[in-house]
């Protein structure tokens, strides 16, 4: 039951140096929207600047091709790996929403998405599935069997209810109506405690960094890797964050300022780490190198 929905799902990432997500991660920022394909052995050794093993950088290889997420082509005994074509359609809303991603969200119309439904237990593994698949899109569980968002997320709703087949379930566009006494608080909902350490945690890790790399002591072959692992962390952060509005949050929600520590770094670094990029797949294609770029936060 876990390939439901059907369709390609990009890595989940628990540290900043997995294999499968440092390629995503690299050739949506270096390679963007780029149909040429990119020889394997640049490949391995752009990870290798991440301490990557050859076999390790290989095999992760295969296994984004053999999940649809990397094209495979071959010329003599070279094996080069790209994009698919419709990642590549659909590569700039994506990259707007990773670079988009945690700015604060202001004037919600106070309407929830609601999830309701009713799965028999001989039909566990789908409710099982239908859960993790609603927290994917940032879903919360308010009570038994009714999940909530404050973003408008019906079509994506009504199209995992479809695919599960699930007929006993509704999607619902509501208010939710304090009732005395019982207040509601979305704290009960998410768990707002556990992300806001991990919040802090990153700021108290990377805010230090800032005045290094504002003074320009970052080479470029440490700029690719801290560039790369700055934003393969905050990423992770779409994981865990509901990204409700700020009318929502407790006052001195530190997701603002985790963000500005991580463009900052970003940011300042892309010239460098582009730079790198483009010396380590220039020692095996030239021409190719010369096709690469970089994004910033301005290109939200």
């Amino acid at each position: 039951m876990d390939s439901l929905p059907p369709g390609p799902r990009l890595p989940r990432s628990t540290t900043s140096r997995e294999p499968q997500y440092l390629i995503v991660t690299l050739l949506g920022d270096y390679w963007f929207r780029r149909s040429e394909q990119i020889p394997s052995a640049a490949i391995v050794a752009l990870l290798a600047e991440f301490g990557i093993t050859e076999s390790g950088a290989r095999q992760a290889m295969r296994r984004l091709h053999k999940r649809g997420l990397l094209t495979q082509g071959k010329s003599g005994r070279t094996t080069s790996y790209g994009a698919p074509e419709r990642m590549s359609e659909s590569a700039e809303a994506t990259m707007r929403r990773v670079l988009r991603f945690g700015l604060d969200i202001t004037g919600w119309d106070g309407l929830w998405t609601v999830v309701t439904f009713s799965i028999p237990e001989p039909a566990r593994d789908v409710r099982r599935v239908l859960r993790t698949r609603l927290r994917d899109l940032g879903f919360g569980l308010l009570n038994d069997a009714n999940w909530i968002t404050p973003h408008d997320r019906t079509i994506e709703a009504v199209e995992l209810l479809d695919t599960l087949q699930v007929d006993d379930g509704s999607v619902l566009r509501a208010t939710i109506v304090a009732r005395p006494g019982r207040p509601f608080s979305v704290a009960d909902v998410f768990d707002l405690e556990t992300l806001e350490r991990r919040y802090l945690d990153f700021i108290a890790r990377h805010e230090p960094k800032v005045q290094e790399v504002l003074a320009g002591g970052v080479t470029p072959r440490d700029a690719l890797v801290m560039r790369t692992e700055i934003m393969t962390e905050w990423l992770q952060f779409r994981q865990f964050d509901p990204d409700l509005p700020v009318e929502l949050l407790p006052d001195g929600w530190p997701r603002a300022r985790a963000r500005e520590v991580a463009f900052r770094i970003y940011d300042e670094l892309g010239v460098a780490a582009e730079a790198r990029f483009r010396q380590v797949l220039g020692a095996v294609d030239r021409d190719l190198a010369a096709l690469s770029s970089h994004h910033t936060s301005r290109d939200a």
